[in-house]
């Protein structure tokens, strides 16, 4: 019996709903240390809450004295946190941004929650008190703080501030740097990057430093009463209270405690409300439409074609043509990605050049997408219209996932939504960094199908590591190795005659390198190769084709380069003598993988090069290839190409 896309993902949402995380258990010894430190908070408190005279308690809480001291404290404590907040924010947004110094910034604001309460309270009055630092500009102003309630306020915020920052900062941390420097490279500006991005993420901490603020402010006494003083009615508050009524009468010292622990309490359930009823969102089975290539191209097409993108790194230069679509190839670590992030603006360096400066979007194998917002609303903040992201959405096949939240995106979508995102900025010029890695076979067909038809639309720049990409999508490729081009070209030209063996790799080739030994008047071609003589056939790249031989005049001991298919070569086990009409490599067995379960590939190291022979897999283990066997491979000489470097 089939089953429908829909009920596939009816069931697949109710999988998704029944699925929890599997928790594993702390050792013994931890719960019971982790038992004894509540117990060490909880116990006092409790202790605390059997001395209260609750049977007097809403007397005392409502006498005048109390009443003015709660007002004093309130007051106090909902301005510095305001203050705090907003100080807190601005600081920990800075730090985030500073390159040089941060440590040294977080050190200082650490400082407050290290010194001693009086100290504090001591500092501030040699800065801003009667005779402090900024007496005369206070006293110009006629403000005073010293002794007066701002006074209470300002020791309060040189208290919390630490808290909020603390918070914040630990939050920004968090951030994947992808998000907001994608956002960026896509033309969303800084405000609304703050607004709609950075603040949403950030909210529950800076909720929790809040909070944190308030019940410290409420707590303060030390720097309090060392700056402001303990004035009735103006400068006293609640603990300033309860330490002076703990000498005249312990219960109603007592009652005043649980006031202030109450406060407290209830500040920080508010302050832990959002989180206490948020929920984690689980993914959901999707169902994708399909893409309307044409569409789809209408919707992103930039107004002009894309320019050329010059760049000079090292001294060298490399020209990207307009229009046109270059593979970035090279292995792991050759530099591709620093490359694409010069080129994007979001790295610099003193030995890189941009020339002419092209506005570029880059996308990597990180979509970059916000977190907390809908798949909608991420493609909005670039289109800046709904009608337009739902038509995008709709043209690649990806309307359902139009109010999914981003979070719970599986991998392959994700990338397809980041793709999308990128292409609704209609960028002139694109790098598109492996964007095809993390998406499922046929979406990833359906989008070679797109990027092949709009190659001519933009410059794009794609560094991949996938044979398809690079044979079907390129008009040209730029090989790297260690940092540098080494090698740039039309990609039939760079296929056919790998510069590196990486690209051979990727061409599906054997390669080998050597000197030129002796050449006939046929192009017969002997070349040494790792002090083996190979025989094969000189290529001629010159133009016209019709150009001779003799025009090219290649000589003994120039460069050379030898390539032939694996499919043209046999593998034998026993050491052979000279084959008429072919070239023997002798070579060590270097690894066995398997194809398939019928084919296996096995690479042969010759010198410090190798080249891959398919063979078929129950010849192989019968014959029990292993690694450090020497093996002779022959290929006919008609078979291998040389060309000159």
């Amino acid at each position: 019996m089939n089953s429908s896309p829909a009920n596939t993902a009816a069931s697949g949402t109710a999988m998704a709903s029944q699925l929890k995380t599997v928790t594993h258990k702390v050792p013994v010894l931890f719960v019971a240390i982790g038992i004894i430190a509540i117990a060490y908070i909880a116990f006092p408190v409790i202790a605390l809450a059997l001395r209260v005279p609750w049977g007097d308690f809403s007397e005392i809480a409502s006498v005048p004295e109390t009443i003015e001291l709660l007002k004093t404290t309130l007051s106090a404590a909902a301005l510095s946190t305001i203050i705090a907040t907003v100080l807190g924010i601005g600081l920990a947004l800075w730090l985030s941004q500073l390159r040089r110094g941060a440590s040294a910034v977080r050190l200082l604001v650490y400082l407050p929650l290290a010194m001693p309460p009086v100290v504090s309270g001591l500092a501030l009055t040699a800065f801003v008190g009667r005779r402090g630092l900024l007496a005369p500009v206070l006293d110009f102003f006629g403000w005073q703080l010293a002794f007066a309630f701002p006074g209470v306020v300002a020791a309060h915020v040189f208290v919390t501030l630490p808290f909020v920052v603390v918070a914040v900062d630990s939050a920004l941390r968090q951030i994947d740097s992808e998000i907001t420097a994608s956002a960026r490279g896509v033309g969303i500006g800084q405000w609304m990057i703050l607004g709609r991005i950075t603040l949403p993420t950030i909210a529950p901490a800076i909720l929790t430093g809040l909070g944190l603020a308030f019940a410290r402010s409420l707590g303060e006494f030390g720097t309090t009463v060392t700056f402001a003083g303990s004035m009735p009615g103006v400068t006293r508050t609640l603990p300033l209270g309860i330490y002076l009524e703990r000498e005249i009468s312990a219960e109603n010292a007592y009652a005043l405690s649980a006031i202030l622990i109450g406060i407290a309490v209830l500040s920080l359930i508010v302050a832990g409300l959002p989180m206490l009823f948020s929920r984690q969102a689980t993914q959901k089975a999707q169902v994708l439409g399909s893409m309307d290539v044409e569409k789809l191209r209408e919707l992103t097409k930039p107004d002009v074609t894309g320019p050329d993108i010059k760049v000079t790194s090292n001294g060298q230069t490399t020209h990207f043509p307009s229009g046109e679509t270059t593979t970035v190839i090279g292995m792991n670590g050759s530099g591709k990605t620093t490359l694409m992030s010069l080129i994007a603006g979001r790295l610099t360096s003193a030995n890189f050049t941009l020339h002419d400066n092209p506005k570029v979007v880059l996308l990597t194998q990180n979509p970059g997408l916000p977190k907390n917002a809908s798949v909608n609303q991420a493609i909005t903040m670039v289109t800046r219209s709904s009608a337009r992201t739902a038509e995008l959405l709709a043209a690649a096949g990806l309307s359902a996932l139009s109010d999914v939240r981003v979070s719970t995106l599986s991998g392959g979508q994700a990338a397809q939504v980041a793709l999308v995102r990128a292409l609704a900025a209609r960028p002139q010029a694109l790098i598109l960094d492996e964007p095809l890695a993390a998406i499922d076979v046929s979406s990833a067909a359906r989008w070679r199908r797109f990027l092949h038809a709009t190659a001519t639309d933009r410059t794009t720049l794609l560094v991949t590591h996938n044979a398809l990409d690079v044979a079907g999508l390129s008009h040209n490729i730029a090989v790297m190795e260690a940092g540098r081009v080494v090698a740039f070209g039309p990609t039939n030209e760079i296929l056919s005659v790998p510069p590196t063996s990486f690209v051979a790799d990727i061409a599906g080739l054997n390669r080998l390198t050597g000197t030129i030994q002796s050449i006939d008047a046929d192009g017969q071609t002997v070349i040494n190769s790792h002090n083996q003589d190979i025989h094969g056939v000189l290529e001629i790249r010159t133009s016209p084709p019709e150009s001779v031989l003799s025009e090219v005049s290649p000589s003994k001991g120039e460069k050379a380069t030898v390539v032939f298919s694996p499919y043209d070569v046999q593998l034998h086990l026993e050491p052979l003598g000279k084959t008429p009409g072919a070239t023997t490599i002798r070579g060590t067995v270097h690894s066995v993988t398997a194809d398939s379960l019928s084919q296996l590939s096995v690479s042969v190291r010759v010198g410090s090069e190798l080249i891959t022979v398919p063979v078929d897999a129950s010849h192989a283990l019968n014959a029990s290839i292993n690694s450090v066997d020497e093996v002779d491979c022959t290929i006919d000489i008609s078979k291998v190409r040389v060309y000159q470097h």
